[in-house]
């Protein structure tokens, strides 16, 4: 399974949203869109971390890392290397 689509899936699963997730692809505004807000992108930061075995810094909880699926998974795959 691709970083993308597991990221997907973890959105999903941890944040309530009322708009169709069959819209939502790698660059869906998610912020922009109030898929993600500002609980729900701490909710995600610790998920990732858990998941992808990361640590996300508080210098990395800003908008530009997290208005998109790629963002998020650029953010993600950064921190793995």
């Amino acid at each position: 399974m691709s970083t993308e689509t597991k990221i997907k899936e973890l959105i999903q699963a941890n944040l309530t949203w009322n708009g169709s997730w069959g819209d939502v692809d790698e660059d869906y505004p998610l912020l922009a869109k109030g898929v993600i807000d500002s609980l729900g992108m701490l909710k995600l930061v610790s998920v990732i971390e858990e998941e992808f075995d990361v640590e996300i810094d508080d210098d990395d909880i800003v908008p530009d890392n997290w208005r998109t699926i790629r963002d998020i998974t650029s953010l993600v795959e950064a921190k793995r290397s």
